[in-house]
């Protein structure tokens, strides 16, 4: 039961960080060569890029949907630090993070927007299904 603990909290944080380099992608406003090197960066990433990547978010929305992060990757540090919690309490607490990130990120989007990243995680979710587990 803790190895299956310790894979889901290295999962949820994965994912934490993944969603990070299109955000610095979509700020970034050095020349072409560094949006190359960004675009395949995230060619060779392949399935594991980011569900908000082609969504043309705003800067209002970028500016709010890094601040979300960025709180939510502070909670789930203190949690993952905080060693009076057992295994299955960080688990839950981390999963709950997410969750909250997730509603918070959505809330940010237009409707059109939202929809197209549920088709993405949806997609996301079949692939791994398919997949033959270790």
């Amino acid at each position: 039961m803790n190895r299956i603990s310790k894979q889901i909290a290295i999962t949820a944080s994965f994912m934490l960080l993944s969603m990070f380099p299109a955000l610095s992608k979509a700020q970034n406003t050095a020349p072409d060569t560094a949006q190359d090197q960004s675009q395949s960066t995230q060619s060779q990433r392949g399935e594991k890029g980011d569900f908000l990547a082609g969504l043309n978010l705003t800067d209002d929305q970028k500016s709010q949907i890094k601040q979300i992060r960025e709180g939510a990757r502070s909670q789930a540090d203190a949690v993952k630090n905080d060693t009076s919690l057992s295994a299955d309490q960080k688990e839950a607490k981390l999963h709950s993070i997410h969750r909250e990130k997730h509603e918070q990120v959505s809330k940010v989007l237009t409707p059109e927007q939202r929809k197209m990243m549920n088709e993405k995680i949806h997609e996301r979710r079949e692939s791994k299904q398919a997949q033959p587990s270790n």
